[in-house]
C-alpha cells in the first residue's frame, strides 16, 4: 500500500472492495450516532425555549461538524492501518512485532482524533491510563478490521455479505464486537472514577455524576445499535 494526500493504492481489488464497503457502512453508523446525540444533547440542554434554540443551533453549526470530522479521522486511520496489516498478515494470526510497528507508526494520527484524549486533562494523574486504553483500542480495532478486510470471497457485494463471509455464525461477530466494547467500557470507567479528568472545551468545566450519565447513555445506545445491526445482518434484513 502506498498513501499520499489520503490516496491509497490497492494491490488487490478485493481489498479495495472491502475497504470501501467497511468505510461506507461505518460512515452510515456515525450519522446514526450523531442523530441520536443531537436529540440527547438538545434534550439535556433545553430547560427553556431559548436554551433549546441555542443548543439546536450550536449542535448543527459547530458541534456536529467537529464530532463528525474527528470520527471520520479515526475511521480513516484505522482503515489505512488495516490495509497495511492485511499486507503483513494475509492469512495468519494478526499480532506480534509487525502489528506493533503498524500501531506505533499510525497511532499518533489516531490520537489526534481520539476524543477521549482531546477532552481529558493532560496533567491528570489518570491520563497515562487513558492513553494506554486509547492505544489498546486502536490495536484491537486494527485486528478486527483486518480480519474483515482480508476476506477473499468473490461474491460479496454488500457489507452484510462481507461480514457473513468472515463470521458465518452470529456469535462470532458478537465476540468480535465485544472486544471493542470492552476497551470502550474501560475508557468510560476511567472517566467515571475521576470526573475531574474530563476537560471539554464546549461544555461546562464542573462535572458530576448527573452529567456523566449523559455520556453513559450514549455508550449504551452504541451497544444497542451495534447489536441491532448484527441482528439485521444475520436475519437477512440488511442486504
Amino acid at each position: 500500500m502506498s498513501s499520499a494526500n489520503n490516496f491509497i493504492e490497492f494491490r488487490d481489488p478485493l481489498i479495495k472492495r472491502n475497504y470501501h464497503l467497511i468505510r461506507h457502512y461505518f460512515l452510515f453508523l456515525i450519522d446514526i450516532g450523531l442523530d441520536y446525540l443531537k436529540r440527547e444533547y438538545i434534550n439535556y440542554n433545553s430547560e427553556s425555549s431559548f436554551q433549546e434554540f441555542t443548543a439546536n443551533n450550536y449542535y448543527d453549526y459547530i458541534l456536529k461538524d467537529y464530532l463528525r470530522r474527528k470520527l471520520k479521522g479515526q475511521l480513516k486511520i484505522i482503515l489505512n492501518a488495516s490495509v497495511e496489516a492485511v499486507e503483513q498478515f494475509p492469512k495468519e494470526k494478526i499480532g506480534g512485532e509487525p502489528l506493533d510497528r503498524i500501531v506505533k507508526k499510525n497511532y499518533p494520527e489516531y490520537a489526534e482524533n481520539d476524543m477521549s484524549l482531546l477532552h481529558s486533562s493532560p496533567s491528570h494523574i489518570n491520563r497515562k491510563e487513558l492513553e494506554t486504553i486509547s492505544r489498546l483500542t486502536f490495536r484491537v480495532a486494527i485486528i478486527q478490521i483486518t480480519r474483515i478486510m482480508r476476506s477473499n470471497s468473490e461474491n460479496v457485494k454488500t457489507y452484510a455479505e462481507l461480514i457473513r463471509s468472515v463470521y458465518p455464525e452470529k456469535i462470532q461477530c458478537q465476540t468480535s464486537l465485544q472486544a471493542i466494547l470492552t476497551m470502550i467500557d474501560k475508557m468510560i470507567d476511567c472517566f467515571e472514577r475521576s470526573l475531574d479528568l474530563i476537560a471539554i472545551p464546549f461544555y461546562k468545566p464542573t462535572w458530576n455524576l448527573r452529567d456523566f450519565a449523559y455520556i453513559r447513555r450514549m455508550y449504551e445506545f452504541a451497544i444497542t445499535e451495534a447489536n441491532h445491526q448484527i441482528d439485521l445482518i444475520y436475519q437477512g434484513e440488511l442486504p
